[in-house]
């Protein structure tokens, strides 16, 4: 465990070294605020984060590719990786190190949004319960984009590639659920079960079923496990 606390220590350290950190924040809170603000100043809103909640899952697929994409494959690139793998340390350290490094990048982008639970209960009087589902829901979408945007730069070494095979991926588990609509078959209903935007709805409305908490481990799972084996066939290569 220590050896996945330092390196994810000396990614986060990398994340505010450089501009992206702070361009990350800035961009996450900056935007999620502008629709917080446009929606408690309209005519009769209610006390809900409901949409800000969907918004911030909109932004997190857009700024997910984007902290992940040089997790390693910058390493691969500059071959740091290789000496990396020379020391003690299995690839399940590497990247669980690299992905606690997004997740706390990410993690404190949503505390900082908790200024809008704040206000909303200052000047009225939300759903507590609502708002906790929904930063939970937002928290286990969010746990899935970096997996996944650790896979893809498991798999290819240059950052811009990883980038755009981040989106393409996180696109897909999107858009997928609009089969649903589209047709009324199994292939309907398995488009429905691994849509992300169709397992969230509950959260966002306030209700935690087994069903899509169980969704988002489970693709989490998944998703470092074959980052883990994507590093392992490097290594034997």
């Amino acid at each position: 465990m220590r050896k996945v606390l330092t390196i994810a220590a000396k990614e986060i350290r990398s994340y505010f070294v450089s501009p992206m950190g702070y361009v990350v924040l800035a961009f996450f809170l900056g935007i999620c605020g502008l629709i917080f603000a446009l929606t408690v100043t309209m005519t009769q809103a209610e006390a809900s984060m409901a949409g800000i909640f969907h918004t911030m899952i909109f932004v997190s697929l857009m700024m997910v590719p984007i902290i992940t994409m040089g997790l390693l494959s910058q390493e691969q690139a500059t071959g740091s990786l290789e000496l990396l793998m020379t020391n003690p340390i299995r690839e399940t350290e590497v990247v669980l190190g690299k992905y606690l490094a997004a997740l706390a990048l990410y993690g404190l982008a949503l505390a900082g949004s908790l200024e809008f639970a704040i206000i909303l209960g200052a000047f009225g009087e939300p759903d507590w319960m609502a708002i906790l589902s929904g930063y939970i829901g937002v928290l286990l979408a969010g746990m899935a984009f970096i997996a996944i945007g650790v896979f893809s730069s498991a798999i290819v070494a240059n950052q811009i590639a990883a980038a755009v095979l981040g989106y393409v991926m996180l696109l897909f588990f999107w858009l997928i659920g609009w089969l649903d609509t589209a047709t009324e078959s199994v292939i309907g209903d398995v488009a429905k079960y691994i849509s992300i935007l169709e397992n969230f709805q509950d959260f966002a409305k306030g209700i935690i079923d087994t069903r899509p908490v169980i969704f988002f481990v489970s693709l989490i799972v998944f998703a470092l496990f074959l980052s883990v084996r994507s590093l392992e066939s490097k290594r034997t290569i």
